[in-house]
């Protein structure tokens, strides 16, 4: 019986913790050849949202980074995908939410420079959580002696932002959002086959 008792009190605990976890919810409502996908506040504060959609087979590239703000339990539309005739349709997606208000008034201007600052002449790696590549391609290039810098997009999603809006105009159909994205002094690699090539691309070899 205290087992019993022991494990309810574990599994409300999880649950319980899960349910926290969940502050954005994105759902896709599908009518005919279109997908809107809306994200939904879950919590009690407004929240800056950024969602970034990696999609194939849609006559729209979605590869435009959307930020919204959505107020406290409301469901806002984010994006509407149009299905092209005769491909398989497929997307993914990443989603940051910031709590932070002094992330939510941002102007062009200091978007611009902040950016350029943080990214100006330098080789920078846009990593997230448990990218086994993003670590190694750090490692590599600190055993060559080539300065760069590594930026984890959950820690910094303001960065990420600015920088996503930065390389817009790059952004094309074909774009596939892989991490990690490197920052190579002028222009953007998204992610990587083989370490030795991006390295010695990085080295401008």
């Amino acid at each position: 019986m205290v087992k019993n008792i022991l494990f309810l009190v574990l599994l409300f605990s999880t649950l319980g913790t899960y349910a926290q976890g969940l502050k954005v919810l994105i759902t896709e409502k599908k009518r005919g050849k279109r997908v809107l996908l809306m994200a939904e506040n879950k919590t009690a504060d407004t929240l800056n949202v950024f969602l970034m959609v990696n999609a194939t087979g849609y006559r729209k590239s979605a590869s435009k980074p959307v930020i919204k703000n959505i107020p406290p339990g409301k469901k806002t539309p984010m994006i509407t995908l149009i299905e092209m005739d005769g491909e398989t349709s497929k997307y993914t997606y990443d989603l940051i939410v910031n709590e932070e208000q002094r992330g939510i008034t941002i102007s062009e201007d200091n978007q611009a420079t902040d950016i350029q600052k943080n990214i100006q002449d330098r080789i920078v790696i846009f990593s997230t959580e448990g990218c086994e590549k993003c670590t190694a391609l750090s490692k590599a290039l600190t055993e060559k002696n080539m300065e760069h810098r590594v930026i984890g997009i959950t820690e910094n999603p303001v960065i990420y932002r600015q920088f996503m809006t930065f390389i817009e105009d790059q952004l094309t159909l074909e774009t596939k959002i892989r991490f990690p994205i490197i920052w190579n002094k002028t222009y953007t690699i998204f992610g990587f086959e083989e370490i030795e090539h991006v390295v010695n691309e990085l080295k401008g070899e």
